[in-house]
């Protein structure tokens, strides 16, 4: 254990991880706004599918139903 037996090391650790996981989060967050704001990966793929005559689907993910499978 880096820490040891230091109370404030520990603390200051603790508080390094969960900054990092913050800036991890936000970082992720906003990479994701900015490739939902390019019309290449978004509104191309779209298209292309249309074009070649696949169907619009939409599949909702099974873990996010309020309702248990049977």
């Amino acid at each position: 254990m880096v820490a040891g037996r230091s109370r404030a090391v520990a603390v200051l650790s603790g508080v390094a991880l969960l900054a990092g996981s913050v800036c991890t989060r936000f970082g992720v967050f906003e990479a994701g706004q900015e490739s939902a704001k390019d019309p290449k990966y978004t509104v191309v793929p779209q298209r292309e599918r249309l074009e070649r005559g696949e169907p619009v689907r939409f599949e909702p993910d099974a873990s996010r139903t309020s309702t248990p499978p049977t």
